[in-house]
């Protein structure tokens, strides 16, 4: 045997599924085997082989009485699986972002009207910024991660998280400013908050710098950019998806 050629032929299987799992994906009502065939250039009776093998797999399910095939209920479960680790796939990046800025940085979560900590990197200076994990005690939209997740919500989907049928005008105003910059501040007592949204296949996050008053004064530029500089690089990480998570989104829980 040609360990090359086994080795190619391999491969080949492997990109024909994805392709084919891809086709299905941008198609959520799912289907035909033709349909399939035609999308991604190959014969019927070979996708019809990896659709087959990828049904018994769960990856593939049929759609039913209408016919044709759908993905199936293997891929949420793995992307669940996925998602309960955020927190270890953002650590090294919150550490990085830490370090560039010397400044203590946090990955949070959005459930109901109030912002979650799912974890921080404190800074490692004499006048620095530190809180506990868990749910923080001010209100979402007082709070600049708050501002940037509820800024990607639907209207529907924010008055379900804010528990009411029509928020106040003075918050729909701010929402749509940090919607268009993509940015939120805020500032509570002896500290500024920065945070960018972080859209990804998992949901819908918040990075954020947390910054004493006396060293903010200047330094918002900056703190921005390589704020968005670390977003960008785990939404490559992870996959960029539609914003809009559930109010009480499923996800990453922080550790007691």
């Amino acid at each position: 045997m040609d360990i090359r050629t086994d080795r190619g032929a391999g491969i080949q299987v492997i990109a024909r599924a994805a392709a084919v799992l891809r086709a299905l994906g941008d198609h959520p009502g799912g289907l035909s085997l033709a349909e399939i065939a035609g999308r991604i250039g190959l014969a019927r009776s070979t996708v019809q082989r990896i659709v087959q093998a990828l049904e018994v797999e769960g990856f593939v399910e049929a759609r039913g009485p209408q016919g044709g095939f759908q993905l199936g209920p293997m891929l949420p479960r793995l992307v669940y699986r996925r998602q309960i680790d955020i927190v270890s796939s953002t650590r090294q990046h919150l550490e990085m972002l830490g370090a560039e800025l010397g400044e203590t940085t946090a990955l949070c979560t959005l459930t109901g009207d109030q912002v979650t900590a799912l974890d921080r990197c404190i800074a490692e200076r004499v006048l620095r910024v530190a809180f506990p994990l868990g749910t923080i005690p001010f209100p979402a939209q007082d709070l600049a991660p708050g501002l940037v997740m509820l800024a990607q919500l639907s209207p529907e989907a924010l008055t379900l998280a804010m528990g009411t049928p029509t928020p106040p005008r003075a918050l729909t105003q701010r929402l749509a400013q940090v919607r268009a910059s993509g940015r939120a501040e805020d500032s509570i007592d002896d500290c500024r908050g920065f945070s960018v949204a972080l859209r990804s296949l998992f949901g819908l996050y918040a990075l954020c710098v947390i910054v004493p008053q006396p060293r903010a004064q200047g330094r918002e530029e900056r703190i921005f950019a390589a704020l968005e500089r670390c977003r960008d690089e785990l939404e490559r990480k992870f996959g960029q998806a539609g914003s809009e998570p559930a109010p009480g989104q499923a996800g990453a829980r922080a550790p007691g």
